[in-house]
């Protein structure tokens, strides 16, 4: 056994016959591909393992800008709401508004209506336009 490792690290080589010298030189070659194998094994194991990862963030990370994105729509203003998500509102919103004559004066037009503003009596606006356009139509006829 003793004699087998020395000659495996390359010592005592010259007491060996050539048909030895050919045996261990196979050994040597398959313990070498068994090495390689093994290591190939492990960093495709390892590929594998970063590319599942990869795609764990990717999915988080979109998860995340979705719950971002929806976060920022629920914190916009509902008029800047308005403005951004024009096709939500297929009604013109001039017309129901232009209707209204609560007997104030904008700048000398009547019934006109004020730009959106931040103020809190414009947060209701939006669950209100279909009541206001209902009006504006019973007043007309």
């Amino acid at each position: 056994m003793l004699q087998l490792c020395s000659n495996l690290s390359g010592d005592n080589l010259e007491s060996l016959s050539m048909k030895e010298v050919q045996n261990l030189e196979h050994q040597l070659d398959v313990s070498l591909k068994k090495l390689r194998s093994r290591k190939n094994h492990l960093m495709n194991e390892s590929i594998s393992m970063l590319q599942k990862k990869d795609k764990a963030m990717q999915e988080q990370n979109n998860l995340l800008s979705r719950k971002m994105k929806e976060k920022t729509i629920e914190s916009t203003p509902p008029c800047e709401a308005q403005n951004h998500n024009t096709n939500a509102l297929s009604l013109d919103l001039e017309q129901p508004l232009s209707s209204l004559n609560t007997g104030e004066e904008n700048e000398g037009h009547v019934g006109q209506s004020e730009p959106c503003s931040n103020n809190g009596d414009m947060a209701a606006l939006p669950w209100m336009l279909h009541h206001i356009q209902m009006q504006g139509q019973n007043r007309q006829t």
